[in-house]
C-alpha cells in the first residue's frame, strides 16, 4: 500500500564522493540511483521485494542506505525510532512495509523506515512443489518462492538457495520464516523460505491469516482455503498498541515454541494487525495525501470495492484478484485512475514487441559464462534478453546492468537487460546501486578495498567525501554500501553503514 503527500520530505540532491578516470567528486548525485533530479513526495509501501539493487516494491526502486529497518516480531518500537532492530540484507521475496519518498514520474524512492513484515514460522514436516506443511499451518509456494539460510541455520551449515535445496533436508526437521501474501482463497502463499535457528528469535511460531469469528480473548482464524485454528490471546500482547482487533482483520500470532500448540489452539504471546492500514502508520506520516497506490485481493462488500482493506471507487474490479491500484487518496477512499492486475509490468522494444517482466535487479555482473551471470547474487539467464543497447557479447564481469525478467525455480529469465556504460565525464550518473559485502583489505579513507559478497569480490575505493554511518569499517565488517562501477570497475563509494548484526545465513 501506497499513501503520499506532496513535499511532506525533503528531496536530496548534490554531490559528495571519491573521483574516478576523470570524473569529480563534486558531480556525484546523491539522489536515488544516481538520478539528475528528484522531485519526491512523502509515501508509504507494503509489499514484497520483487527486485534488489536498492529495493522494489510495488514497482518503485527505494534507496535503502539512511534508512532505519525493524524487526518483524515486535511492533512495540517506535516508527519515528531511530535505532534499527533488524541488521540482516533485504532479500529478494522479503515483505516489508516502508516509509520515505518517491519520484512516481522515475519510479523512484528513498526510504527513511522499514519494517520487517513477519509471516509464518515453524517447523517443516513435508515438502511438495506446490506446498510446505508445519503442524500449525500449511504454506503454499511456487516457482517464483526464493530461498535462503543455510541446512543448520548457522553460519556453518550448506546453502539452501533453491526448493530442492530446502526438500533434501525434509528429514531433519528445519525450522523456517516465511514471507509472503494472504491469497484470495485464505491460504498463505510464501514469497520467501528461510531456514533458520531457533536462538535467532524468541517467538518460534507464526501463523498467518484472517479472523473470522471472535468470543472473549479466542480468535477464530482462516490459516487456508479450508482450514481454521483458534488463538487464545487471554494473556497476550496486541500490536500496534491502542488499537481492538475484529473479524476481517489480516493477523499474524506469535508463540515460544510447540508447546504452545495443542492441535487446533496456539496460545499466542504476541498478536500483530497486519492489514495495509496498521502497517503503514508511521507516526508523523500524514493521514491523507494527493495520490495513493494500494496492493491487495479484491473483494465487495455492501455494493462497495475493496482493495487490500481499502474502499476502493471509480473501479470496476473482479473479487478474489490481486490489484495494483493508483488513484487519489481521501484517507478512507482511494478514488481509482489507473487499475493494474498484479504481477506483470511491461515495456516495448525497438521492433514495437511488448514485452513483461515482473523482477527487476541492479548491479555489477559476476560469474559471466555466455549468456549466463550473477547480479546481486541471483542467476540470470539472458538467452532471450532483448539488449537496447549491444549484446550479451558485450557483457563482462563488472559491467553495470538493469536487468528484468522473471523469477522462476532460482534463475532470473532475463526479458531485457540494459548495459549501462561508465561516461568519461560523468560515471555515477543513472548507474548508481547498492549492495551488501564483507569488508577487507581495508586500511583508511582515500583507499582501495575489498567488498565480498556471495563469493564474489569486488575492488571498492572510498573518499573524504565517501559518507559513513556509524564509523568507519575494519577487516571482517559488514556493510550497505551505495555507490557505482567506474571504468576501471572498482566501486566508487558514495555512502558507507556498519551493519551490526549482519548474517547472510539466516533473516
Amino acid at each position: 500500500m501506497l499513501l503520499a503527500t506532496a513535499g511532506f520530505l525533503s528531496a536530496c540532491g548534490g554531490g559528495g564522493g571519491g573521483s574516478d578516470n576523470g570524473h569529480s567528486d563534486a558531480t556525484w548525485s546523491t539522489n536515488p540511483a544516481g538520478a539528475a533530479t528528484f522531485n519526491g513526495a512523502a509515501a508509504a509501501y507494503q509489499g514484497s521485494i520483487s527486485g534488489l539493487g536498492s529495493i522494489v516494491v510495488n514497482g518503485v526502486r527505494f534507496e535503502t542506505t539512511d534508512s532505519v529497518v525493524y524487526d518483524s516480531d515486535d511492533f512495540s518500537t517506535s516508527y519515528d525510532s531511530s535505532t534499527p532492530t533488524f541488521s540482516s540484507p533485504l532479500a529478494l521475496g522479503m515483505t516489508v512495509a516502508l516509509f520515505g519518498d518517491v519520484d512516481d514520474a522515475q519510479s523512484l524512492g528513498r526510504a527513511a523506515r522499514i519494517r520487517i513484515v513477519g509471516g509464518v514460522r515453524g517447523t517443516m514436516n513435508a515438502i511438495t512443489p506446490t506446498a510446505i506443511d508445519l503442524s500449525t499451518q500449511i504454506v503454499q509456494i511456487n516457482a517464483a518462492t526464493t530461498y535462503g539460510g543455510t541446512s543448520d541455520g548457522t553460519l556453518a551449515g550448506t546453502a539452501v538457495a533453491t526448493y530442492a535445496d530446502l526438500a533434501a533436508l525434509a528429514n531433519t526437521s528445519p525450522l523456517l520464516t516465511m514471507y509472503g501474501l494472504a491469497q484470495a482463497d485464505g491460504s498463505f502463499l510464501a514469497t520467501r523460505v528461510v531456514v533458520t535457528h531457533a536462538l535467532t528469535h524468541a517467538l518460534d511460531v507464526a501463523v498467518r491469516g484472517t479472523i473470522t469469528a471472535i468470543v472473549g480473548s479466542n480468535y477464530t482464524i482462516q490459516t487456508g482455503a479450508t482450514s481454521s485454528i483458534t488463538v487464545n490471546c487471554n494473556s497476550c500482547t496486541i500490536q500496534p498498541t491502542g488499537n481492538t482487533p475484529v473479524v476481517g482483520d489480516a493477523i499474524r500470532a506469535l508463540a515460544a515454541d510447540n508447546t504452545s500448540w495443542n492441535g487446533t489452539t496456539l496460545t499466542a504471546t504476541r498478536l500483530q494487525l497486519v492489514n495495509p492500514a496498521y502497517l503503514t502508520r508511521f507516526s508523523g506520516a500524514p493521514s491523507t495525501s494527493t495520490y495513493a497506490k494500494i496492493k491487495g485481493i479484491a473483494t465487495q462488500a455492501n455494493g462497495n470495492w475493496y482493495v487490500g482493506g481499502v474502499q476502493v471507487s471509480g473501479a470496476t474490479l473482479t473479487a478474489n484478484t490481486m490489484y495494483e491500484i493508483k488513484g487519489t487518496w481521501s484517507g478512507s477512499v482511494l478514488a481509482a485512475t489507473r487499475v493494474e492486475v498484479e504481477g506483470q509490468r511491461s515495456f516495448t522494444d525497438s521492433y514495437g514487441q511488448n514485452l513483461t517482466y515482473s523482477h527487476e535487479f541492479y548491479g555489477a555482473v559476476s560469474n559471466l559464462n555466455g549468456n549466463s551471470f550473477t547480479v546481486q547474487g541471483v542467476n540470470v539467464n539472458a538467452g532471450s534478453a532483448y539488449f537496447p543497447d549491444g549484446s550479451a557479447a558485450n557483457l563482462s564481469n563488472g559491467s553495470f546492468v538493469e536487468v528484468k525478467g522473471s523469477y522462476v525455480n532460482g534463475t532470473l529469465n532475463a526479458t531485457k537487460v540494459e548495459i549501462k556504460y561508465a561516461s568519461s565525464s560523468n560515471a555515477s550518473s543513472g548507474r548508481v546501486f547498492e549492495m551488501y559485502g564483507q569488508v577487507g583489505g581495508w586500511s583508511g579513507v582515500n583507499s582501495a578495498f575489498s567488498l565480498t559478497r556471495f563469493g564474489v569480490v569486488y575492488t571498492a575505493q572510498t573518499s573524504a567525501n565517501t559518507r559513513f554511518k556509524y564509523g568507519t569499517p575494519t577487516n571482517g565488517s559488514y556493510v550497505e554500501v551505495k555507490g557505482y562501477m567506474d571504468a576501471s570497475n572498482v566501486f566508487q563509494v558514495i555512502k558507507l553503514e556498519l551493519k551490526n548484526g549482519y548474517h547472510d545465513y539466516d533473516d
